[in-house]
């Protein structure tokens, strides 16, 4: 077992389903949802090619992961040379928070690919691919616009006390952009709306701040203090504007409007602070370097073959071998968690089971959510109900049956429920 194998969870089953849909579909579906489309259309037609097991989901992640990695080497080889290069793709490849996303079969990996390829054409003054690079980085995730932000203090750096020409070029690129990116302007309009009517995330805190920064820098911390942070100072400017400044937007904004600030939302901003740490070493950095390559190698090799998402496939494999005619599967919602998708995905069914009624959130994925997906009573069953949670058995209540059996893969619970001899009868959909 290791992550190209691992078992799909929530968000990546949704994201693996919606794909599967007709590009039209896809369209309409993640409009109502609260990302861009363009991770969802390449996983559709990368479905078309080679199937949607789980590691054709964590592939195409991986593949983005390599091209964020590719143009780490591309940013260090221009500012700096091939020996930077390797230390700074090396390190960005092999940074621990950084190297699980690889293998997320969700927009992460194609949102830092799209960011860095956008920084490196941006420093690099190639205008017709940071036009496609930075479009491709807005249609992948929300967030990217941050890193649009910084090239826009760069803009003004450049028009009042650099090159015009170049900042006419930068603006003329932003026009371009903004252009490319007009179609989705309506549904960014109503996603924003929605996050800003209430969001699953608290208000962070300076602690959180930090805590993430440190998540991002790890033992790398240490190389990054001890660079010669004289030397360059422009280029190490513009790195460290890259890594801090989407990080401080998203926190601050978190401060007066709906929280936004997560990890893995700023992900992108990891390159930059690897390429500060693989370039202008002092003498002794070395050291600090080499215990970081090291510390960094077994974190992500014990991650890699230590798949810690929860075994759904055994679940949805026992399952399959337990089920009889008649009976009916039921996804319990527990403190705003179910298990719809991933149910959908390896082929067991169930809709999510809501006692009362209820309307649920639209960060659970209502948008892909179908009519008979949600249900407030149980239908009449001529066998047993079988729930699937990862909250509390004992949470559970099924008027007129009892528990005939559990069972426990990792945190997920599956539990048959026969009816009760003489029970009150549920009422049919």
């Amino acid at each position: 077992m290791n992550q190209f194998t691992a078992s799909l969870w929530g968000d990546e089953a949704f994201s693996a389903i919606l794909s599967m849909k007709p590009i039209p579909e896809i369209i309409s579906i993640i409009a109502r949802d609260t990302s861009p489309p363009l991770y969802n259309l390449t996983e559709h037609i990368w479905f078309q090619i080679f199937g949607t097991s789980e590691i054709a989901v964590r592939s195409l992640s991986f593949l983005y992961y390599l091209i964020a990695v590719f143009f780490v080497y591309k940013i260090a080889n221009h500012l700096w040379d091939k020996k930077t290069a390797i230390l700074a793709s090396v390190l960005t490849f092999l940074n621990p928070f950084f190297f699980i996303y690889a293998f997320e079969g969700r927009m992460y990996s194609i949102l830092a690919a799209a960011v860095t390829a956008s920084m490196y054409f941006f420093l690099t003054q190639k205008w017709v691919g940071y036009v496609l690079a930075t479009s491709a980085a807005l249609y992948s995730h929300h967030f990217s616009i941050f890193a649009v932000f910084i090239q826009g203090l760069w803009f003004l750096k450049e028009f009042f006390w650099g090159e015009k020409k170049v900042a006419y070029s930068i603006l003329k690129s932003f026009v371009a952009i903004g252009i490319l990116y007009t179609p989705w302007l309506i549904p960014l309009y109503n996603q924003t709306r929605m996050v800003g009517g209430g969001f699953w995330l608290g208000t962070p805190s300076v602690p959180d701040l930090g805590k993430l920064i440190l998540t991002y820098l790890n033992i790398s911390l240490i190389a990054l203090i001890l660079r010669d942070w004289k030397k360059n100072l422009e280029k190490s400017v513009f790195l460290l504007l890259w890594f801090a400044g989407p990080i401080a937007f998203a926190w601050l904004i978190s401060q007066k409007f709906s929280s936004i600030f997560f990890d893995r939302y700023l992900l992108y901003t990891i390159p930059g602070a690897m390429l500060l740490a693989g370039s202008q070493m002092q003498k002794f950095s070395k050291y600090f370097i080499a215990i970081t390559l090291i510390f960094f190698l077994i974190a992500t090799f014990y991650y890699f073959t230590h798949p810690i998402k929860r075994p759904f496939r055994d679940l949805a494999t026992y399952v399959k071998a337990t089920l009889d005619d008649g009976d009916f599967i039921v996804n319990w919602y527990s403190n705003g968690t179910h298990h719809i998708w991933e149910t959908k995905y390896y082929g067991i069914g169930g809709p999510i089971y809501v006692p009362g009624g209820g309307e649920l959130p639209f960060f659970v994925g209502t948008a892909l959510m179908e009519e008979d997906d949600i249900i407030t009573t149980l239908p009449s069953v001529s066998g047993r109900v079988g729930v699937v949670t990862s909250g509390p058995i004992e949470e559970i209540s099924l008027p007129g049956y009892t528990k005939e059996s559990e069972r426990v893969f990792g945190t997920l619970k599956f539990v048959w429920y026969t009816p009760t001899l003489n029970g009150v009868g549920n009422e049919k959909l």
